[in-house]
């Protein structure tokens, strides 16, 4: 089963249990796949990679609302955006935590030691980790391993 599909099957059973907030949040999603669907070529079917994409863009975009709200002190609305960020996670491949990354980091850096600058380490390891990782936790990391 594609993950749209099970964006469509879960959007049914919240209807069923009449949650609202989650129905909500499919529906947001489902409405951003359908964006992401006509700016593609129409030709072409998403691909689930398609869709781990543009759900990422979304808890993205949320969890940046959340810094914004959480500086002016709205604490309703951070907690808002975090149900809806997990509710959107449960469709998402699982993701290394912090201290997983960082064991990576450094079972590669120490096999690879000529490595010394953050950028570039950084790049080198997204695409050794690929979606397995934030791109924004990989990248402190990487700079604590290397020092900087």
């Amino acid at each position: 089963m594609t993950i749209r599909e099970q964006i469509q099957n879960a959007i049914i059973a919240a209807t069923k249990a009449r949650e609202l907030t989650r129905l909500e949040t499919l529906r947001m999603a489902k409405g951003a796949l359908l964006v992401k669907e006509k700016a593609k070529n129409k030709l072409e079917d998403m691909t689930d990679e398609d869709v781990v994409e543009t759900l990422r863009a979304e808890v993205r975009k949320r969890r940046q609302s959340m810094e914004i709200y959480a500086e002016h002190g709205k604490e309703e609305e951070v907690e808002a955006l975090r149900t809806e960020i997990s509710v959107i996670e449960e469709f998402l491949p699982r993701q290394l935590s912090e201290e997983e990354i960082e064991e990576r980091v450094r079972t590669y850096r120490a096999e690879h030691p000529e490595i010394n600058h953050a950028g570039k380490f950084t790049g080198i390891m997204k695409k050794e980790l690929g979606d397995e990782a934030d791109g924004k936790i990989l990248n402190v990391v990487c700079r604590r391993v290397l020092g900087q």
